[in-house]
Parts: C-alpha cells; structure tokens; sequence
C-alpha cells in the first residue's frame, strides 16, 4: 500500500480530511487540556514563569500560598514529593518552606542549579478570598495585648484567617534578637521574617504574611510592641463575605 494515494486522497490508508479533522481534534483537545490546568494552579516543569505570574498575583492580594511539588532532587535524582509555603520568585525558581523549617529552592525541569528539579506543582492557597484592611501604626502593652487586637478584628470581620505583614517591634524584650527571630522564622504560617534595624533596647523585625494563629503560638516576653510600618492586615475567608465594605478579591478571578 503507497503511504501517499492521490487517486484516493488518504494517507497511509487513511482519508485526509478525516486525518485533518482527527489532528485538530487531539490539537483542541491538548489546549484545552494545558488551559485547565492552569487554571486549576498546576503547572508542569516546563512552566515556571506561568506559575511565578500567577502567584504574583495571588500574592499582590496577600494570599498565602502552600504548593504541592513533585520532582527530583538535583544532587542524586531521586523522586520527590513536598508540601510547603511558597515564599518568593527568583530568575524561574521559588524559595519554598518545608513544614519542618527546611527552605529549598525549586526550579523547573531543565534545572541544575536549585534543590528540586519540579515535574508538576500544584498551588493549595489557605484561602478563597482575601480581604485588605488599612491599618495604621498602633501601640500595645506587650505581646498578648496585640494578639488580643488582632483576634478581636479577626473576630469582628468573622474571618477565617488573619495575616499580618509590616514591622513589629518589641520593646524591653526578654530575649535576644537571634532567640525572637529563630522563634518567628519556625513559623510554618509565614511567609518570611526578616531583621529590621536594632536600636538599644528594641527588637525590629519584618513580617511577611504572619498568620494570627502562627504568631499566638509564638512565646514572647515584652513591655511594649508597636505595629509600626504595616503594609496590611488581610482578612481569609473559604466562603465569600457579605459584609459591606471590603474589597475582597477573588482567588477565582485572580487564577
């Protein structure tokens, strides 16, 4: 049988019309396949600047971002499974948080520089809307005063989770800088914790995305804490708020 019979029209016995149309079918079909996926938040190795421009914008809304990764690890190519936070982008690659406190960076398939060779990555944000509250410098006497702060807005907005990003400083600290901080950095519900400038007898650090139920579990002993330069208060929800006057945004419409 000739591969090609114009006589006929077919190739390799088979119509060519019925060739093209099967050929567009399995086309669409992959398409529509990719976009799915996408829009459910997972992503193959092959794309990792689609997944840092989708938690870009995940993250310009204050939503905390957990992500389930498959993959090798680059040093022996072993296979891999992990769960953590996503803590930023980087050239192609995240800085990712193990829940025992573990950071590794993640890169695409083709990589050799990072820890995990990712295959597919799916984002689990903790919630399905977030909402952004002002909140302006505010003074507290001591540590609990401000967890009871925040509870009470946490409370007031009936949300399921409370976040905090901005400067927290403690004032007559009973701990060393280095003890705080290792305290804040084992947190598994923040983003990430940064060392501000250190004045004699005050403590400053950098909270990204502190989650309220984290930062209670936290011990600390201090005769003031001031929320300084406080970039937001973001309020999560799993099922959208009808209280009026917040401006949510939608991890629907942001995927």
């Amino acid at each position: 049988m000739a591969i090609v019979d114009k006589d006929r029209g077919t190739i390799l016995g088979i119509n060519f019309i019925d060739l093209l149309i099967g050929v567009i079918v399995v086309f669409l079909l992959f398409s529509f396949g990719s976009k799915v996926l996408v829009k459910d938040l997972t992503y193959s190795g092959d794309e990792m600047y689609s997944a840092i421009q989708a938690y870009q914008r995940l993250d310009s809304k204050g939503f905390l971002i957990e992500a389930e990764v498959e993959g090798k690890w680059i040093a022996d190519q072993e296979e891999v499974r992990l769960r953590g936070i996503l803590v930023r982008p980087r050239s192609g690659a995240f800085e990712f948080k193990t829940r025992d406190g573990e950071r590794l960076w993640l890169g695409g398939s083709m990589s050799y520089l990072e820890d995990v060779a990712v295959s597919r990555m799916t984002f689990v944000p903790l919630d399905n809307y977030v909402a952004r509250l002002n909140q302006g410098p505010a003074s507290f006497e001591g540590y609990d005063d401000m967890l009871a702060y925040l509870e009470d807005i946490k409370a007031r907005y009936g949300a399921d989770h409370l976040y905090v990003s901005g400067d927290i400083a403690l004032v007559g600290c009973d701990a060393s800088a280095q003890e705080v901080f290792d305290r804040f950095d084992q947190l598994y519900l923040l983003r990430d914790v940064g060392k501000g400038q250190m004045r004699e007898g005050e403590l400053i650090y950098k909270l990204e995305l502190a989650e309220l139920g984290a930062l209670e579990s936290v011990d600390i002993k201090a005769d003031r804490v001031v929320l300084g330069s406080v970039e937001g208060v973001y309020l999560g929800y799993r099922e959208e708020p009808s209280m009026e006057g917040l401006h949510v945004a939608s991890l629907e419409e942001l995927k």
